[in-house]
């Protein structure tokens, strides 16, 4: 590869990071311009709930600027309309104006596209409502659309005052903004209903396009029912002022058929249905607030749409999207903090973190929605997930790769735990260390001497790597750290680096599992005609010093202190005692519960003053029978004979014990005979004390 194009790669990989952020971010930034001012889809819900949540936080106000009459079943089946097909309704539509501009109603808009009159059934019929909409031309406006037309008598009763009732909801169907003109192919532009009828008001102008942000549920608005409406007509004239002074009315069906729409108040709750009014100015009157038309459903009648762009614009709550560039900008932001997000932490850390900074992105939208802008935070939110997730994808497949190649490769010089815990932290690849307990063991492999003389020297180191591996084995099978090779030797830990609280009893199962091994392969050895080792062990636990040391430049993690010389020190003593395996002391007493120990003798080591007790494990206590706890009590009271100084009693002991694991070769028992024999014969000094002395390593 050309020395160029290995430094650009280089280079790459170094700022890799950095390159990816600044990438995600001009994406998310250009996706986000590619989408426009508009509120896109993926907003809608989230626009849906902030307007829900602000909602819910915020009072709905007492006293509305609009009122809603509304043509409901109840209106239908009472008596005056029962059986009036809606075209013969006009006599009645007649008293409503009557009675609403009487009590000081500012403008009139019918969501009711009056497309028929009756006046070709019976002529004449319309006339009152006729006269209505002439009287009050200025201040009504009647309902038109695209497919259906206002009939001519009443377009020019009103004075050609029409509004079109079209609203268009966003892309999931949900109507969230209202337009103050309906725009035709050839050009041309007319008003909205609620824009006209603001118009009629003498109310500030519609804005070309208004984003509704209820207060409250829709159907909070106050509605009363058309048949309310005419009973209190010419009756109770404070009533009707009480409900409709100096408000806009708008009048339209609330019928389960007719144009319901779903609206950005669908996660809030409907208003119930009021108690009827017992405070009405004459008897036969009773104006009473209707709930929610349907409260089951999560749609309300199109009239409330017009009626909610008209609060709007009246309370001055016009609420506009952010621009373009404010959104890109956000997008860009978020993109770049996620792949940081991704870089840094685990991915439960990760996900919890992106939690917690969408949830408080939500809650600035809806902040600041209250004050009027809308800020798109959907492709913003989008961007921080795809940018965190395409981060842990770039991770794993340049830095974790990378991580694990390492890992690999120092993981054959070095334990795993170890390789692990400097992938993990740096702080570990330092000169130092700590004091904590642990168990320490040294195996050797026996014969290796004789071997080197009758075997090559690659069939030699071929030999000794198949039997170190099993002592290898054995120790990482147990939690074990193997802290280095001694030629022909093993040395490892328990309990560092590694915690471990049964750091004895896992030592000790890993020497018992080494024997075991090596046995089973110098079996399958000497089945073959080759040669094979045999191998020696000795483990003691308590507090040393684990950690780095060696030069600045170049350390070992191990442990170092008494406990570690004391188990170089008893690694020796199985071929003492014709035994495999000898433990320490502490090792001992922690262990002894898991194991069944026999305790072989006291014995001061070369360059010790304090002598110790020494001990052979010989098998899990759930595994021995009654062979074992037989020679262990054989053995314990030969040897506390031998320590009271009977020297020939404690050898008679001694020579009946048969030890499980030896059969009819030496053992400690037999070891220990002899040597109770010969000082029966030639007695120790008197201060001899029951102590064997070690005199050589």
């Amino acid at each position: 590869m050309p020395a160029t194009k290995r430094r650009s790669n280089i280079t790459l990989r170094r700022h890799h990071r950095g390159l990816l952020g600044l990438f995600c971010a001009l994406i998310a930034s250009a996706a986000s311009l590619l989408a426009g001012g508009s509120l896109p889809t993926a907003d809608g819900g989230l626009f849906d709930l902030s307007v829900a949540t602000r909602a819910a936080l915020m009072p709905a106000p007492e006293r509305w600027p609009v009122a809603v009459i509304a043509l409901d079943q109840r209106s239908l089946e009472a008596p005056e309309l029962r059986n009036l097909p809606r075209v013969f309704l006009a006599p009645y539509w007649a008293r409503m104006l009557d009675a609403v501009f009487a009590g000081g109603a500012r403008a009139v808009g019918f969501d009711i596209i009056f497309a028929f009159t009756a006046n070709r059934f019976q002529p004449d019929y319309d006339r009152p409502f006729l006269e209505q909409l002439s009287r009050h031309r200025g201040r009504v406006v009647l309902a038109t659309s695209v497919g259906a037309r206002v009939a001519d008598p009443m377009f020019h009763a009103a004075g050609g005052s029409v509004g079109y009732a079209e609203l268009a909801p966003d892309a999931d169907g949900v109507y969230r903004q209202v337009s103050a003109r309906v725009r035709f192919a050839d050009g041309t532009a007319e008003p909205t209903l609620a824009a006209a009828t603001l118009e009629r008001a003498g109310a500030p102008p519609m804005p070309a396009s208004l984003l509704l942000v209820p207060k409250a549920h829709l159907e909070t608005i106050p509605a009363y029912s058309l048949v309310d409406v005419i009973r209190c007509a010419g009756t109770a004239p404070g009533t009707l002022a009480d409900a409709f002074a100096d408000r806009i009315v708008l009048v339209g069906a609330t019928l389960a058929e007719d144009g319901r729409k779903s609206t950005p108040d669908r996660f809030l709750r409907p208003p119930p249905h009021p108690e009827p009014s017992t405070n009405t100015a004459e008897a036969g009157c009773a104006l009473t607030r209707l709930g929610a038309s349907y409260p089951e459903s999560r749609t309300v009648p199109g009239v409330f749409v017009h009626a909610a762009t008209v609060d709007a614009v009246v309370t001055g709550r016009i609420v506009t999207i952010a621009p373009v560039w404010s959104s890109a900008t956000l997008s860009g932001l978020f993109a770049f903090g996620g792949t940081s997000l991704g870089f840094a932490l685990t991915p439960w850390s990760a996900a919890a973190v992106l939690l917690a900074v969408l949830a408080g992105l939500f809650a600035m939208s809806s902040f600041v929605l209250g004050a009027g802008l809308w800020v798109a935070v959907a492709l913003p939110g989008a961007s921080m997930i795809g940018a965190a997730a395409l981060a842990y994808v770039v991770r794993f497949l340049v830095e974790d790769r990378r991580r694990r190649r390492v890992q690999r490769a120092f993981s054959h010089y070095l334990a795993p735990q170890l390789v692990e815990r400097l992938v993990e932290s740096e702080n570990e690849l330092r000169l130092g260390g700590e004091r904590r307990e642990v168990s320490v063991m040294f195996a050797d492999l026996t014969d290796f001497t004789a071997m080197s003389g009758r075997l090559r020297s690659q069939e030699l180191m071929e030999m000794t790597n198949r039997y170190l591996g099993e002592l290898a084995a054995a120790v990482e099978a147990t939690g074990g750290y193997v802290n280095q090779f001694l030629g022909d030797a093993v040395m490892a830990i328990w309990g560092a680096p590694v915690a471990d609280t049964d750091h004895a009893i896992n030592a000790v199962r890993a020497a018992l599992a080494a024997v075991a091994r090596v046995d089973a392969l110098r079996a399958a050895d000497t089945a073959r005609g080759q040669p094979g080792f045999g191998v020696k062990i000795g483990v003691n636990s308590g507090q040393a010093t684990v950690g780095n040391v060696g030069a600045e430049k170049r350390y070992n993690y191990t442990a170092v202190g008494e406990i570690v010389n004391i188990a170089s020190r008893l690694e020796s003593l199985p071929g003492d005692y014709a035994c495999r395996v000898v433990v320490g002391p502490l090792t001992a007493e922690l262990a002894g519960k898991r194991f069944v120990l026999s305790e072989l003798d006291w014995i001061r080591l070369l360059g010790k003053t304090e002598p110790i007790s020494i001990f052979e494990p010989l098998c899990e206590y759930g595994e021995a029978g009654t062979a074992e706890r037989a020679y262990v009590a054989a053995y314990e009271g030969a040897l506390k004979t031998y320590r009271a100084g009977r020297f020939a009693e404690a050898s008679a002991r001694w020579g009946a014990a048969l030890h499980p694991r030896a059969g009819a070769l030496a053992s400690p028992a037999t070891v220990m005979a002899q040597r109770a024999a010969a000082f029966a014969t030639r007695p120790p000094d008197s201060g001899w004390g029951a102590v064997w002395v070690k005199t050589s390593k």
